[in-house]
């Protein structure tokens, strides 16, 4: 009967030192630290202009400018908020003309500028 008990002594105590090793290699990302995330940001803005065809050039430039800046400084905004690491992955600007309306319908000539910027981070350790 002696032996039996020790193997039952055994038994009990290989299940409750495996719990303590198995907490310890269970992996780090529970909390989705170390796993690559996928931040999209769409922006959609409004240039006025006179429609004019000498002004499409630079209204274009204009317009693509400032979504490439703001591109430019998403990554920065990202570290500062939830992310420990950034990568921009793409960006996408699209410009389009809008023919002025008549007053009553209050439209205004000018162009709409919409834009998506993609990135990837690392999210920040969370308190």
């Amino acid at each position: 009967m002696l032996p039996l008990k020790y193997s039952f002594l055994a038994a009990a105590a290989s299940v409750l030192l495996a719990g303590p090793v198995a907490a310890q290699t269970a992996p780090a990302v529970a909390d989705g630290q170390g796993t690559p995330v996928r931040v999209q940001t769409t922006l959609s803005f409004f240039m006025s202009g006179s429609g004019a065809e000498d002004e499409l050039p630079q209204k274009l430039d204009q317009a693509r400018k400032i979504v490439f800046q703001l591109a430019a400084r998403e990554c920065d905004l990202l570290r500062s908020t939830i992310a420990k690491d950034c990568k921009l992955d793409s960006v996408n600007s699209n410009v389009r003309q809008i023919e002025g309306r008549p007053p009553q319908l209050q439209q205004p000539t000018g162009y709409n500028v919409s834009g998506t910027i993609q990135s990837t981070v690392s999210l920040k350790a969370q308190p």
